[in-house]
């Protein structure tokens, strides 16, 4: 699967969701993540990695594993192939990583609401210390700024920078272990 998607930064958290909601958005997701980041031992893991493997779980317990490849830049937007798997046993898994040869190098916390509305995806995120931001998932670059004008962010900073470049750089906060 192929994700296009930029990150609006330092929104208003309640105004997103009031703009989104007077649209008629979906509210598809309300829970807070566990985000545990894995990749090949011996590498500074500062973004410029070719792949990652990542284990995410919500407030509910439910799982996910997910393979993601090289972000290809696209203007505002970025795009990169990912790999999602259901899992039942995310200690298992991590393990088997380990064994794999790989090393557990960042854990997150963050709080997530999700929204679908037409062809996109909406996720307004908020990691501990910083300003919540809001990623866009659509189509294309040019689906990506039409999203943009209709929740009328034009005039905030819109990035294809992964979060680890976001909350490193523009916050200066320690990407690799961030807990509420």
């Amino acid at each position: 699967m192929q994700e296009v998607e930029t990150k609006i930064l330092d929104v208003d958290a309640g105004e997103i969701r009031q703009k989104l909601n007077s649209l008629g958005a979906k509210e598809i997701l309300n829970t807070r993540l566990v985000v545990d980041w894995y990749g090949p031992k011996g590498i500074t893991h500062d973004g410029d990695d070719p792949w990652f493997l990542r284990i995410r779980t919500d407030g509910e317990g439910n799982s996910e594993a997910t393979w993601k490849g090289n972000r290809n830049f696209n203007g505002a937007s970025s795009s990169h192939k990912e790999i999602n798997l259901k899992i039942t046993d995310k200690n298992a898994l991590g393990n088997m990583f380990l064994e794999f040869g790989m090393e557990l190098y960042a854990h997150q916390e963050k709080d997530r609401v999700s929204f679908l509305y037409k062809d996109w995806r909406f996720d307004l995120d908020q990691y501990p210390g910083m300003p919540a931001y809001l990623e866009i998932e659509g189509k294309s670059e040019e689906s990506i700024q039409e999203a943009i004008k209709l929740l009328g962010l034009e005039n905030k900073i819109a990035t294809p920078k992964g979060e680890m470049a976001v909350i490193k750089n523009n916050y200066n906060l320690n990407w690799f272990d961030m807990r509420f």
